[in-house]
């Protein structure tokens, strides 16, 4: 069966009591947008297989109804009684066909299961460089040559308030190689060039969480079609000081003092005790950019690891 949001709350309930222990008790979208919260931002697609009225494997599919060429497989899944029976690969091929045919072009999806990835393999999907993820790009191009067609020439972009509609548009801008090892130390996303990428329709909530107690916000710069080409966040701490970071495509190189001076001003609209920031100590250009805002050298910062190594970090604050 097909269903799309807002599902019934019935339904909901049976998903997630099917999903989470498969899961580890954490699936990447919320009761609420399986429920409809996040409409008309985002297009939720969920597929079933029951066998004997019980529910044998499930799956979804996300995208933005403003970009429908771009989507996002997830939770994937089937029961354990019901494994072995070629459930999830059914669902996952049902899945792809209706995205082709309303007009997608490729889809991601995130795995860490060798046999699952050589199933998605076999329908089309291939692994990214530097991440657990997989695109599946139905013209037949790479997922390099993808990514490096869809940032060409996409036109002026702005910074503004994300929403659900970029929950699947913030995926390539994050998986794809950027030259500083840290992209936001906020969040905990570093470039591809240096560790791998384990999240996909994830990123969004990692990103929405840091904005979920009022202590934190965060800011994408976009086209007017939708494709995200920069994040920015602020977070407060106990001490009410705001730590900045963020970071762009580098065609967009020049939003990146917009973003981050979005995040400042929310910094200082929230009465934060002092505004910061951590750069590693191998980012130089992050720095001098940082330093363009008047941000000022506050000694070392805590090191970090970075596939395995350990790696300085500098504090920065606004003066």
């Amino acid at each position: 069966m097909r269903y799309e949001a807002p599902l019934s709350p019935g339904l909901v309930d049976e998903l997630l009591d099917f999903w989470l222990p498969i899961f580890g008790g954490s699936i990447d979208l919320s009761r609420g947008a399986l429920l409809g919260d996040e409409a008309p931002h985002s297009r939720i697609t969920v597929y079933t297989r029951r066998i004997g009225g019980e529910l044998a494997g499930a799956c979804l599919v996300v995208s933005s109804p403003g970009m429908p060429a771009l989507g996002g497989l997830g939770e994937v899944a089937t029961s354990p009684k019901a494994r072995g029976k070629g459930i999830a690969t059914a669902l996952t091929r049902q899945a792809l066909d209706d995205f082709d045919a309303r007009g997608g072009q490729a889809i991601f999806l995130g795995t860490v299961n060798p046999a699952a990835a050589r199933i998605y393999h076999r329908l089309g999907w291939r692994k990214l460089a530097g991440a657990n993820l997989m695109l599946n790009v139905l013209s037949g191009d790479s997922p390099e040559e993808f990514l490096v067609d869809y940032f060409r020439a996409l036109g002026s972009a702005a910074v503004r308030t994300p929403s659900p509609a970029d929950r699947i548009p913030m995926i390539p801008l994050i998986v794809s190689p950027h030259d500083w090892q840290v992209l936001d130390f906020n969040i905990g996303i570093f470039s591809t060039r240096y560790a791998a990428q384990d999240s996909c329709l994830g990123l969004y909530r990692r990103y929405d969480a840091i904005a979920s107690d009022g202590r934190g916000a965060w800011f994408c710069a976009s086209t007017d079609a939708g494709h995200v080409v920069g994040l920015s966040t602020a977070r407060l701490d106990d001490n009410d000081a705001c730590q900045v970071d963020g970071f762009t495509h580098r065609n967009y190189a020049h939003l990146w003092q917009p973003l981050l001076q979005a995040a400042i001003d929310w910094a200082v609209i929230n009465d934060a005790s002092v505004v910061h920031a951590a750069i590693s100590v191998e980012d130089d250009e992050k720095r001098a950019l940082f330093e363009t805002l008047n941000f000022k050298s506050a000694g070392a910062g805590e090191p970090f690891d970075l596939d395995g190594r350990q790696v300085g970090t500098l504090r920065l604050e606004l003066r």
